[in-house]
């Protein structure tokens, strides 16, 4: 038995001894050991020497080891001692220099007392603790050291110490390391891809802990391309974060109040068209009457032409008075002369539903009615356009003389 195990030992130098070095996980490895053997007190032998030769495989944090065993131990009661078990290695710091482990198992032993001439069979429990020291730089051969404490299953039981220490040599495959697993930034915004909700940042540009930029006034347009910041939150904007205005009239939408307003038309501070008022000079009445003189007649042919040329065109027939006479009798008068006005135009083949009328009285005087030249320019008549487009009617204030 002794020269088996020799050879054996001997075996498993010479094969390995060319293999990579010290194990890593995915690694078979042999372990030829020289043992000192401490013999419990009840074999009557003396402490001895003998050998341990392990085939081990190392996973990620544990070795499984198959191994056998040889003592020639010397004393009164010589005794020959072999056998073979199984043990697990828990092994720490895999990656340092030095790596210990602590080791457990179980096996198979037998004894020849050559001086009885007797031989026993048992069962057998062992734990230890031990260390392995790297020879090399890259984790090959490796030193190791172990202490153990068996106990066989015989009558009476006998405990034994061994202490080995030797060589474990790594052969064949091993596993790929681990690479750990990283999770890439592709647009270098601080936000791993995984949990980037916008990719594709520009560089440089500020963002939230979802990878997308920054849009402090809450526009929908993101802070770098916003021209416009600070937009009052539910203000609409265009693609440049700029308030809009749709109708185009210098009036941004979320003032405008009356959007829509048509190209050109002139507006007040609230987007609505102001109102171009034209004086009818030159158009008269007969005195205190409704009935136009002839010279009116050619002044609106003239505005009826006109008209005609802008067939979208709103007006108003506006009639004014001055404050000579009963204010309720101005009122009336002033209704019937805008009337004859608008009559006169749709005669000329304008929609009526172009036209309103209204008689403003004496409420609305442009001059003094202290004056006789105050209170001609105060009877007059106008027309009040919407939308307000170049307009080239008739001129003048219609006058009751």
């Amino acid at each position: 038995m002794r020269k088996s195990l020799l050879a054996l030992a001997v075996c498993a130098i010479s094969v390995c001894s060319g293999a990579q070095a010290s194990e890593a996980p995915g690694q078979w490895y042999v372990a030829p050991m020289a043992s000192a053997v401490w013999g419990d007190s009840s074999r009557f032998t003396d402490d001895d020497f003998g050998g341990h030769l392990a085939l081990g495989h190392a996973f990620e944090k544990w070795n499984l080891e198959f191994g056998g065993f040889y003592y020639d131990l010397d004393g009164n009661n010589s005794t020959e001692l072999w056998g073979a078990g199984v043990d697990a290695l828990g092994v720490w710091y895999r990656d340092r220099r030095i790596t210990p482990f602590m080791l457990a198992g179980f096996g198979y032993t037998e004894s020849n007392n050559q001086d009885i001439r007797s031989d026993s069979q048992n069962m057998y429990v062992n734990g230890g603790l031990g260390l392995l020291i790297d020879l090399t730089k890259e984790r090959g051969l490796a030193l190791r050291t172990e202490l153990r404490y068996r106990l066989d299953f015989q009558s009476p039981t006998q405990n034994d110490w061994v202490g080995n220490i030797g060589l474990q040599i790594p052969f064949g495959g091993k596993e790929e390391p681990k690479v750990a697993m990283v999770d890439p930034d592709s647009d270098g915004d601080g936000v791993p891809d995984s949990r980037d909700t916008c990719p594709g940042t520009p560089a440089g540009v500020r963002v939230d802990n979802n990878g997308c930029p920054l849009d402090s006034d809450g526009d929908g347009v993101p802070d770098y391309l916003d021209k416009c910041p600070g937009t009052p939150s539910g203000t609409p904007v265009d693609d440049k974060g700029c308030p809009l205005d749709s109708d185009g009239d210098g009036v941004l939408d979320v003032d405008d109040e009356c959007p829509g307003t048509p190209p050109g038309t002139r507006v007040d501070s609230k987007g609505c068209p102001i109102q171009a008022v034209t004086t009818l000079e030159g158009v008269g009445f007969g005195s205190d009457s409704a009935d136009l003189t002839p010279a009116s007649e050619v002044i609106l042919d003239a505005t009826a032409a006109e008209l005609a040329r802008h067939p979208d065109m709103k007006v108003e027939i506006a009639g004014h008075t001055s404050s000579t006479g009963p204010a309720e009798y101005n009122q009336a008068l002033s209704e019937r002369r805008a009337q004859a006005v608008a009559d006169y135009l749709i005669s000329k083949g304008l929609s009526a539903d172009r036209f309103t009328v209204t008689g403003y009285g004496e409420s609305d005087p442009v001059a003094d009615n202290s004056t006789r030249e105050g209170r001609a320019r105060n009877r007059r008549v106008e027309m009040r356009i919407e939308p307000t487009p170049a307009f080239e009617g008739g001129k003048g204030v219609i006058r009751n003389d």
